[in-house]
């Protein structure tokens, strides 16, 4: 049940990335960094809400916070497809980030103290394939649905799945005894986040259209940065913090941390744009676009498992290396060898293969090293933190790439395109220095 709910939000997530022209073609009076924080805009709420969802779930119940998750999810999905205009759009996705931060802590913390000890690598990848799978899933689904209705009927589609989940869930999980302290909640510390989030975002996506020297973004960048100081200071201060910082002491905790948030402002990113390059560059139509992107994800939902597996048995060291390598090489192919009007087989295909490949070899086997260095009590706060930096590490990527790209009847098309694909290598690149360089090598192999 807990794949189940994250199926859900990896299946929205990426039915929105594929209907982005879509979107914003019914919303053509709106500028396109506005119709982006309909992507970003979720991943903000979901970053700034899963440190305080987690602790939630680990004192008020992991089950009974999931459902809670998995029913607002579905909600707010219907409202999502009502929407009249992009600003109840973007409202209803924020609100349904709330459900999304309840599901994504819960669904891995409420099943992982079922297995033992000497499988818990297994489960947490298997648990994060879920979220690829998902996405093999949904490119062709959403591209048959844009084919013959709209992007409204994609958020309608969760609303009922979500309701199902839900109901099944109501009938086959338990509740497991959590032993956690019961001290207040840090709401000052989840205030601050949100904001220096948000800001940070608004002020990445806008800055190209607003000019990065504007009175607007220079304070959106200083209330960022005050914020974020905030939130540092109060989680310091605060006896129960949203982020125990003295976690990231560990240093396969700050390392797995690390890289995931450099290699998430492309994962997640990514997938927004290579859409956008099949349809602007190359011509595609929706349903060529959803059957162009099966590929990747299917390769990741295999790769997680098989990572996973032998974390189990050798060690983390070799999926995690080798998934950022591997990561590297395909975020290159498509700064040096991809051409504009390439062949899909040997053009496109090798790239998002291997990106694929190499995700989910070394993201998910990351969040389950992270893990091992944990106490059970704070499991769902560590997968949390964990999943608050890929998605705020997202938000920003989505921002600054639909800022690069630009609109679709820009001169430089291209070479747009371009730059969006060697500001991804940077990260990326970034990502596997980190893990090449600080990575315990007393564990494993």
């Amino acid at each position: 049940m807990g794949a189940a709910g994250f199926v859900l939000v990896g299946f929205n997530g990426t039915a929105t990335n594929l209907a982005f022209d879509d979107i914003t073609e019914t919303f053509a009076s709106v500028p396109e960094t506005t119709t982006a924080f309909v992507a970003s805009g979720y991943l903000i709420g979901t970053a700034a809400l899963l440190p305080l969802a987690g602790r939630i779930a680990d004192r008020r119940g992991r089950v009974r916070m999931f459902q809670l998750g998995v029913l607002l999810f579905a909600v707010t999905a219907a409202l999502s497809a009502l929407a009249p205009n992009v600003w109840v759009l973007i409202g209803a996705r924020v609100l349904q980030s709330i459900g999304g931060a309840l599901v994504i802590p819960a669904s891995l913390s409420m099943v992982l103290p079922l297995f033992p000890d000497h499988r818990r690598s297994t489960a947490v990848t298997s648990w994060a394939a879920a979220g690829p799978l998902s996405a093999a899933i949904s490119p062709s689904v959403s591209a048959a649905i844009l084919q013959i209705s709209s992007w409204r009927w994609l958020f309608l589609l969760s609303a009922p799945i979500g309701v199902l989940v839900w109901l099944v869930g109501r009938r086959l999980l338990e509740e497991q005894p959590v032993a956690s302290s019961k001290g207040r909640l840090d709401m000052v510390g989840s205030a601050l986040g949100t904001v220096a989030i948000a800001a940070l975002v608004f002020a990445i996506g806008k800055g190209d259209d607003w000019g990065w020297t504007s009175v607007a973004i220079l304070i959106s960048f200083g209330v960022a940065a005050g914020s974020l100081v905030g939130f540092f200071a109060q989680s310091r201060r605060h006896p129960e913090p949203l982020i125990d910082l003295s976690l990231f002491r560990i240093r396969q905790v700050w390392m797995t941390n690390l890289a995931n948030t450099f290699v998430s402002v492309t994962s997640l990113a990514i997938w927004l744009v290579w859409p956008l390059y099949l349809q602007r560059v190359w011509d595609y139509s929706s349903l060529q676009v959803g059957l162009a992107l099966t590929p990747g994800p299917i390769a990741a939902a295999t790769m997680s498992m098989l990572g996973g597996r032998i974390a189990d048995r050798v060690g983390h060291r070799i999926p995690i290396v080798v998934g950022s390598l591997v990561m590297v090489f395909a975020v290159g192919w498509f700064v040096f060898v991809i051409p504009p009007d390439g062949s899909y087989v040997t053009g496109f295909l090798p790239g998002i293969f291997a990106f694929g490949f190499g995700w989910g070899f070394s993201s998910p086997t990351m969040n389950s090293f992270a893990l091992e260095a944990v106490p059970e009590p704070q499991w769902g706060s560590m997968n949390a933190a964990f999943n608050m930096l890929r998605n705020v590490a997202g938000a920003i990527g989505v921002a600054a790439a639909v800022a690069i790209v630009g609109s679709r009847d820009r001169a430089d098309l291209i070479e747009a395109f371009d730059r969006a694909y060697v500001f991804f290598l940077v990260f990326t690149v970034a990502a596997a220095l980190v893990v090449a360089l600080a990575y315990p090598k007393r564990n494993g192999v």
